[in-house]
């Protein structure tokens, strides 16, 4: 062999095997430009709009405050943040949907006692689960009366449950449907008090509390948003708030917890909630973002009192947090679901 073929020949090996190191070196790149373009992407939050799935209908106290979320967050972190409702089943159609979309970000749930707890307690097949979800922030607690006709015989909570146990069955009750968080405050009422008052259900809370008003059903628990303004005008009476503390919505109106004390009701807590919610494994990064950028909004005292003139108190717990409350709040509302025997197909 010449002294140039075994040249030609070494210049070709050189070049297979410079070929094949650039090929072995190729996916290590590629990676650690996948890695760069995630990070990147964290970093930019929010590069594109980001939605805010309400499961109610525009106008409600959860659509309120989700708008004031979504005006806060832009304001912390530049880009779009918009409120896009889909109600259905109790809001269980925009729980199911977010979960659809990708872990991103760009879509975000503000759910409820009612789509969190409540609905995979009911279902005797889960929509789903708490891990299903990554928990971002406790945007508030949502206040929630005990009203009655102004002509009803009793005035406080107490009243009604002496009422009530000497009379069982003979008391009604209105509620926005069954299985909604207003018909298992009463259940929860009625299991720690044992009594029975019998449960009317209506489609929604609006024409329940009409029906109140008018004296068709003597009481029903409903938000502060929708009775408060019925209370002060002196159409329905408040027995009692269904938290821990009194709310300046209602400055005059004890709780149930401090006014049933003996009865049965330390502790009574059935407020509702809302927190923000994105799909699992939604990245540490954005997490942190939202979760700090929620701290700041919940402590501005305009939305405190934006809140406030709901019946709700801005209240930020951080994603651990919201996931031992949400956790304390199944097992409370288990009790009342299991009491009284709801179920959906």
């Amino acid at each position: 062999m010449s002294q140039h073929s075994v040249s030609r020949r070494n210049l070709i090996q050189k070049s297979l095997i410079a070929g094949v190191s650039i090929a072995q070196a190729a996916p290590v790149f590629i990676a650690s430009s996948v890695r760069n373009v995630h990070a990147q992407t964290a970093t930019d939050y929010p590069s594109k709009p980001v939605k805010i799935i309400v499961g109610f209908p525009a106008g409600g106290g959860t659509d309120v405050f989700a708008r004031a979320l979504a005006q806060g967050l832009q304001a912390q972190l530049g880009g779009s943040f918009v409120v896009e409702n889909k109600p259905g089943a109790g809001g269980v159609l925009a729980s199911t949907g977010m979960l659809q979309t990708p872990a991103d970000g760009l879509t975000l749930l503000l759910g409820s006692t009612s789509t969190q707890v409540i609905a995979p307690l009911l279902y005797a097949k889960r929509p789903y689960t708490p891990t299903d979800f990554t928990p971002i922030a406790h945007v508030a607690s949502v206040g929630i009366v005990l009203v009655a006709n102004p002509n009803a015989p009793f005035n406080n909570v107490a009243e009604l449950v002496n009422y009530a146990r000497q009379r069982p069955g003979q008391l009604n009750y209105a509620s926005g449907g069954n299985g909604v968080t207003n018909h298992l405050a009463m259940e929860l009422l009625k299991s720690r008090t044992n009594t029975f008052i019998t449960h009317i259900p209506y489609r929604g809370s609006a024409p329940a509390l009409q029906d109140v008003i008018g004296g068709q059903v003597p009481l029903m628990f409903d938000s502060i948003a929708a009775s408060g303004p019925q209370i002060r005008s002196g159409k329905v009476k408040a027995l009692g708030i269904a938290g821990l503390q009194r709310l300046d919505a209602l400055p005059g109106v004890p709780t149930i917890s401090e006014a049933g004390a003996n009865i049965g009701l330390r502790d009574f807590d059935t407020s509702g909630w809302v927190a923000l919610y994105a799909p699992k494994a939604l990245p540490a990064s954005i997490l942190s973002k939202l979760q700090d950028a929620t701290a700041k909004i919940l402590a501005q005292s305009d939305v405190i009192q934006r809140f406030a003139a709901a019946g709700a108190q801005a209240k930020f717990m951080n994603a651990a947090e919201l996931t031992a409350y949400e956790a304390a709040e199944t097992r409370k509302w288990s009790e009342a679901v299991k009491y009284s025997g709801a179920k959906i197909d």
